[in-house]
């Protein structure tokens, strides 16, 4: 399930965005709108999911592994 997720400090008013359940890059899309709302970016710290792929299925499946 995919899940954007914000917590605010206080004391200093940071927000922290996280995204969960997203692959690759597509985190950064579904964000976009937050980072444009709330301003600058001061930290940006990427997950194992960042360095995965989203693989569609259209049912058939091409692979040229013998080269």
């Amino acid at each position: 399930m995919k899940k954007i997720l914000m917590k605010f400090n206080l004391k200093t008013g940071q927000a922290k965005v996280e995204a969960e359940g997203f692959k690759g890059t597509s985190c950064t899309e579904a964000t976009n709108f937050l980072k444009e709302a709330l301003g600058e970016v001061t930290d940006f710290k990427t997950k194992s999911e960042w360095y995965e792929t989203n693989l569609e299925m259209n049912g058939e499946l091409n692979s040229d592994l013998c080269g």
